[in-house]
């Protein structure tokens, strides 16, 4: 009694300056508001208490609450969207809850499996403005908890979700982006863009990408300084420095030697000092095609490399174009730009993969196997735009979505690059045709290509309305012959006594050595006779009359191996595989345990998988 008697007469001032410690968290300053009405009316009218409480609980969303102060919207009540945002979050969280459930046999879920969460984070529906940050901020949070104490099975939606929520918004955002005027069509932004729709489960603000940007060229002015310290760049003011940054120039700002000076001094801080280089390990690589990685890695491909060097260079001053040649990707750069006959004056192009190396059309290599210099005729090739820079940059996505090289997330990457492609090229009938075969492959809803394909052959501006309709009539074909198909029932799976092993046991191929989870098993092998002839089943101890499983292997492949050819792992290990939470909602060191889904379908496996572990481990 005299602790809360001393509290009460301490000022408001003070106690506001205690709660907002970061050691105490919103339900301990909630509870100390119930202690009594004055604690209470102190508590809920201090703004500044719950605004530090706020960004204490949800760093991440300073930015946008910033952005937002600078346009003029400012928050009035801060206890309110505290609870706005915990709203937002409890009712996320419950509507992942109830996904396995829904989803349980689908590998990829369609846009319209998808719709509950609209009245979570769209306005328009009700949700509060600034919705979509909490969701998404959510969901990054429990994508990024460590696997041995998370919900396997709430992440492994989470991430279905969140590339939803993703993909409505930066839509949104890129209409807005090709609605600026082309000098504010700035090349990072684009990149960022697809940076973003590419990596649902990571943060990558502009303001970071632009911040890594920005420190390449304020060391690139540091050596200018040494080596120029009479340079007219450091008579410039920060708001011309400023204006560089949020847009495209039309002109070198630069006599022709002090803008060779910048390019030099660029290309030695770039690709000598911070070693940026080409990827030609790894080219096909996605991660090429990110800039906050690139950016990160200091490695990418020709485009990539080409956007940061432009980027930095137009941050200083100097007008780099993109040139997007067939086989490679370079900068052009012109001594002048804005002059009479500018046609005429003689290109130098910067070959960003291969050191920073000035190709003109006489010292021109042979690049991408092509027979002859790709710039030989130097001036015929116009300066890409930002939206077909960004069209590339899908394309390449694209066709490393197609690589076998990394199996993990696999479909879910070209599912990503072909909806991309949608998005920057919404009338190309060959994306959409892509689009249909994966939704077929993958048993997704069709009604949405069907809308947008009818809404192509309205458009009397669209020539390729033939395409259109041969793909509406395939997609009509297949949902017919989908309508013959019977439904399929999914009875509870009962063992047989030749079945030794259960699902969640972490097992170990005895030819080919990797670690797999079992997600599921046949009492015989009831694969197609062609593949058992490819895979020579009949040769095998036992052939087809065996039992054979379904597992998840740590390649990130799902494969369908007889039992003879397992063992139990005699040291488990977790099993990287990206849908491993689409069955298992644990991992807890020696095995997986099923979601409630999974173990409703294998009913009987428990008790067989707790045997064998105390048994064997």
């Amino acid at each position: 009694m005299a602790a809360d008697v001393l509290i009460t007469f301490l000022p408001g001032e003070v106690i506001e300056y205690i709660l907002e410690d970061a050691n105490i968290c919103i339900p301990d300053v909630v509870r100390f508001a119930l202690t009594c009405k004055q604690l209470h009316r102190v508590v809920t009218t201090s703004n500044k208490l719950w605004r530090t409480k706020f960004f204490q609980r949800w760093p991440y969303l300073r930015e946008i609450y910033e952005i937002n102060e600078k346009a003029g919207i400012k928050i009035q009540n801060w206890f309110e969207e505290v609870q706005a945002s915990s709203e937002a979050r409890k009712k996320l969280l419950y509507h992942l809850s109830q996904m396995s459930a829904k989803n349980y046999k689908k590998q990829e879920l369609s846009h319209s499996e998808l719709k509950d969460f609209d009245p979570l984070f769209r306005p328009e529906e009700g949700a509060h403005p600034l919705a979509y940050h909490f969701l998404v901020d959510e969901l990054i949070t429990l994508i990024k908890r460590p696997a041995i104490t998370s919900n396997l099975t709430h992440k492994y939606y989470a991430y279905k979700v969140v590339r939803y929520l993703r993909q409505h918004y930066l839509t949104q955002e890129w209409k807005k982006f090709i609605a600026l005027p082309p000098n504010e069509q700035i090349l990072e932004r684009g990149a960022a863009l697809v940076a973003q729709w590419s990596q649902t489960e990571r943060r990558v603000p502009y303001s970071y990408i632009a911040a890594l940007l920005d420190d390449i060229a304020e060391q690139t002015k540091d050596l200018l300084r040494e080596q120029h310290p009479t340079h007219p760049i450091f008579s410039v003011s920060d708001s011309k420095f400023e204006l560089w940054k949020r847009s495209n120039i039309d002109d070198n700002q630069w006599s022709n030697s002090e803008t060779r000076r910048v390019m030099s001094a660029l290309c030695e801080v770039m690709f000598n000092r911070l070693g940026f280089h080409g990827n030609s390990e790894m080219y096909y690589s996605s991660e090429n095609s990110y800039i906050d990685r690139v950016l990160e890695l200091r490695r990418g491909i020709p485009i990539t490399l080409a956007i940061v060097f432009e980027s930095v260079a137009r941050r200083l001053g100097v007008r780099c174009e993109p040139v997007s040649f067939p086989a490679h990707f370079l900068l052009r750069w012109k001594e002048r730009y804005n002059v009479p006959d500018s046609e005429d004056v003689e290109s130098f192009y910067i070959d960003v993969f291969n050191g920073g190396q000035f190709l003109t059309k006489n010292n021109c290599p042979r690049v991408g196997g092509v027979a002859k210099c790709p710039i030989e005729r130097y001036n015929v090739h116009s300066a890409a735009t930002t939206v077909e820079v960004v069209e590339r940059m899908a394309d390449n996505l694209e066709v490393a979505g197609r690589q076998r090289t990394q199996l993990n997330g696999r479909a879910a990457r070209l599912r990503s690059a072909l909806e991309l492609l949608h998005m920057v090229r919404p009338h190309d009938t060959s994306t959409i045709l892509h689009m249909a075969r994966f939704y077929i492959l993958h048993q997704m809803d069709l009604a949405e290509l069907v809308t947008i394909l009818n809404d192509i052959q309205k458009d009397l501006e669209v020539t390729s309305r033939g395409q259109a309709n041969h793909i509406l009539q395939m997609l009509q074909d297949y949902e017919k012959h989908m309508q013959d198909v019977p439904e399929e029932n999914f009875e509870p799976k009962r063992r047989t006594g030749d079945v030794k092993y259960a699902i969640g046991l972490i097992m170990r191929h005895r030819t080919y050595g990797y670690l797999c989870v079992i997600t599921g098993w046949d009492p015989y092998c009831t694969a197609s006779s062609e593949w058992m002839t490819e895979m020579g089943v009949e040769e095998l101890a036992g052939g087809p009359n065996q039992p054979f499983y379904n597992v998840f292997a740590d390649d990130g492949s799902s494969r369908y191996a007889a039992q003879g050819n397992l063992l139990m792992a005699p040291s488990p290990e977790w099993v990287n595989h990206y849908e491993i939470g689409r069955f298992f909602c644990k991992f807890n060191g020696t095995h997986y345990v099923p979601n409630e889904e999974k173990a409703r379908e294998y009913p009987e496996d428990a008790e067989v998988r707790n045997h064998l572990l105390a048994t064997y481990l």
